[in-house]
């Protein structure tokens, strides 16, 4: 991540009462795309500290779907994380819409058949833990905006796009194919989203997301830009944004990290 607390961004921390760790129930889960899954959990979430573009929270699975997850840990400092070299029981994920009257999030999880998490969504059931949102992410005002990632970031652009001011904004979308893009859905007219299908690449492995900067012509005035995708598909990224736009006008967040298990967010 390029940017932290620059005076175009921003975080409000959140108390650790509101940020408390909360048993929610899945209540619904369905399918956005071919790829994408959301399960809408059930709890004590009124006050869910959920404001910005790209809040997330940590999501503790249980062993195997149905079971009972573990409770997280917490301490003066936060929460007890496992001993090195033992597997984390949490992911982080964006809290895609949260309805605070009814007491319920939800959360929208890649499909990708793998891992703690990837087996869970297959069959999203029971009870999980969150913990989380600890802050939340707040930009100025600019004249326009360059927003990008891949599928794990889909949710976070779909807040972007929500709350941004009716300017120019700029989406770059890397998918795995044109199925994919069922997900955003119809768009505000002063947003306009190009698509870049892998067809048939494995994630993170392509320069789509670099390409597509490349191409960007940006318009006039003063912009930000914002991307989440995994780390090293980014390096390239943050090299040319940083050519086209201020330091403190750039933030990137390495949402994953190729070949390594229990990384970033989703």
């Amino acid at each position: 991540m390029v940017v932290r607390d620059a005076p175009i961004v921003s975080h409000v921390e959140h108390t650790p009462e509101a940020s408390r760790p909360r048993r929610v129930e899945v209540v619904e889960a369905r399918d956005l795309t071919p790829r994408m899954r959301r399960v809408r959990l059930a709890g004590d979430l009124q006050d869910l500290p959920v404001a910005g573009p790209t809040d997330h929270a940590r999501v503790f699975f249980p062993p195997a779907p149905g079971e009972e997850p573990p409770e997280p840990e917490l301490n003066a400092r936060g929460l007890v994380v496992p001993p090195a070299g033992l597997p984390r029981p949490y992911r982080e994920y964006t809290l895609r819409r949260h309805d605070p009257a009814a007491g319920v999030v939800e959360i929208d999880l890649v499909r990708h058949g793998g891992g703690l998490a990837g087996t869970w969504a297959e069959d999203p059931r029971g009870a999980l833990w969150l913990h989380g949102p600890r802050s939340s992410l707040a930009v100025e005002t600019r004249d326009w905006y360059l927003l990008g990632g891949d599928e794990t970031a889909l949710p976070a652009l779909a807040r972007w796009i929500d709350q941004l001011p009716t300017v120019p904004v700029h989406v770059v979308a890397e998918v795995a194919d044109a199925a994919e893009e069922a997900y955003l859905g119809d768009v505000p007219p002063h947003v306009t989203v190009q698509w870049c299908h892998r067809d048939g690449a494995a994630p993170g492995t392509t320069t789509l997301l670099d390409d597509a900067v490349a191409a960007f012509t940006p318009p006039a005035g003063e912009g930000f830009a914002w991307m989440g995708a995994e780390a090293g598909a980014l390096r390239p990224v943050r090299r040319r944004l940083r050519a086209l736009l201020p330091t403190a006008a750039v933030d990137l967040d390495g949402y994953w990290r190729r070949g390594v298990e229990g990384t970033g967010l989703g």
